[in-house]
């Protein structure tokens, strides 16, 4: 003997699995959070119009966020990554980097990472030196 739903039973059973699949997507959704910087260059240094200041999240396994902003001024210039709160959480030693492109050219980097600092210490000061 065959087991057979009738049509109401069939689309009581859909909405239930849709339903279910909706529950478990809200589940799983990103926790965003974001995590401010200030990008600090040397003194004197205006960028040219074509400059491009990338700054990087990254800890052993690579990156973990990145934003791109295009410099003005003298700065200092505030940079915002925003990413998923559990990336954060599951890194190991997560450090910032900065780098700002000129012409096409890599000319200031930030000599060392920066250590991300606990929940609540922002922004982070991410110093720029010449590219040696």
């Amino acid at each position: 003997m065959a087991f057979r739903l009738s049509a109401i039973d069939r689309m009581r059973f859909t909405i239930g699995m849709l339903a279910l699949l909706a529950l478990a997507g809200c589940a799983s959704a990103p926790d965003f959070t974001e995590l401010t910087a200030q990008v600090e260059p040397p003194a004197g240094l205006e960028p040219t119009a074509d400059a491009e200041l990338q700054v990087q999240l990254r800890d052993a396994e690579g990156t973990l966020a990145a934003t791109h902003i295009t410099p003005r001024g003298s700065g200092p210039w505030p940079v915002v990554l925003r990413f998923d709160r559990r990336t954060l959480e599951a890194a190991r030693s997560p450090q910032l980097a900065a780098e700002l492109r000129q012409g096409g050219s890599l000319t200031h980097v930030t000599a060392e990472p920066v250590a991300v600092p606990g929940s609540g210490a922002s922004p982070v000061s991410l110093p720029l030196a010449p590219r040696p």
